[in-house]
């Protein structure tokens, strides 16, 4: 089945990347993104490919080739950055529209990765062509390049070894609206419990629901915004009494806008 997006882990085998620290490589964090975001738009049942599933090289031409020829419309480009910064950066073509980087950014913030920017970038010679041979040499395909943080930073570092997962799985939410497909959370927590967060609460009944579970109207009401994308933190679909933090209130109302602005 022709895939719809294409995943590419960059960098890998002879070349680890710029983005590593004592906690990771960058090639091999890139490797565990993609493997596992591969996994869950399968879950999905979303036709995806990915340019590489082990540690092997590939050099530029290899890999725009693989991206190009793969018959998919979409491809997300994990990477982790580095060089002094905080936060994440989603890089599109000059060609391309900001609405998906934007939604990406939106996702990686919801779980605690602050943002950088998003931004495109020309040759210097030639403001006609993208700089990043991911945007210059895949063809048609929509290209992103995802940086999820700075791995010599050491905030960014941590979150990223502690919540990749978390940030992974943002990415595919991100993908799921702007391509308009059918998203549900996974079935399993996609990482341990944050040792940063806020202690989760115990679910809280209303008054004259007799002091048992929570009643109907309010779990349906929690549970359609999930089914909208609009909420992701599983914690809160069992806290529909808990007051959500001003930040989260602000996701779910941005995420309601570009919503109604498609």
């Amino acid at each position: 089945m022709t895939p719809i997006v294409i995943l590419d882990a960059g960098h890998g085998g002879s070349d680890p990347g710029g983005g590593n620290n004592a906690q990771f490589t960058e090639k091999d964090m890139n490797l565990q993104i993609s493997l596992y975001q591969y996994n869950r738009f399968l879950a999905l049942n979303i036709p995806v490919a990915i340019t590489r599933t082990t540690d092997v090289t590939l050099t530029s031409e290899d890999r725009t080739a693989l991206v190009r020829n793969s018959g998919a419309r979409y491809c997300i480009s994990n990477h982790i950055n580095s060089g002094g910064g905080r936060g994440s950066e989603v890089i599109y073509s000059i060609y391309g529209p900001p609405t998906f980087p934007q939604l990406i950014q939106d996702a990686l913030a919801a779980e605690g990765m602050p943002n950088r920017r998003i931004f495109t970038r020309t040759l210097p010679d030639n403001p006609r062509l993208d700089y990043y041979f991911m945007h210059r040499e895949t063809g048609s395909v929509e290209t992103v390049i995802v940086e999820y943080g700075f791995a010599d930073n050491a905030l960014d570092a941590n979150k990223l070894q502690q919540d990749w997962r978390d940030l992974a799985e943002g990415v595919v939410r991100a993908f799921c609206t702007y391509a308009k497909l059918p998203y549900q959370p996974p079935t399993t927590p996609t990482s341990t419990p944050k040792p940063t967060a806020a202690p989760t609460l115990a679910p809280t009944t209303s008054p004259g629901n007799g002091g048992g579970n929570v009643p109907d109207w309010k779990q349906e009401a929690v549970n359609w915004l999930y089914d909208q994308g609009l909420l992701t933190d599983e914690q809160w679909r069992q806290q529909p009494d808990q007051p959500l933090p001003l930040w989260a209130q602000a996701v779910i109302l941005k995420r309601l806008f570009e919503k109604l602005k498609t």
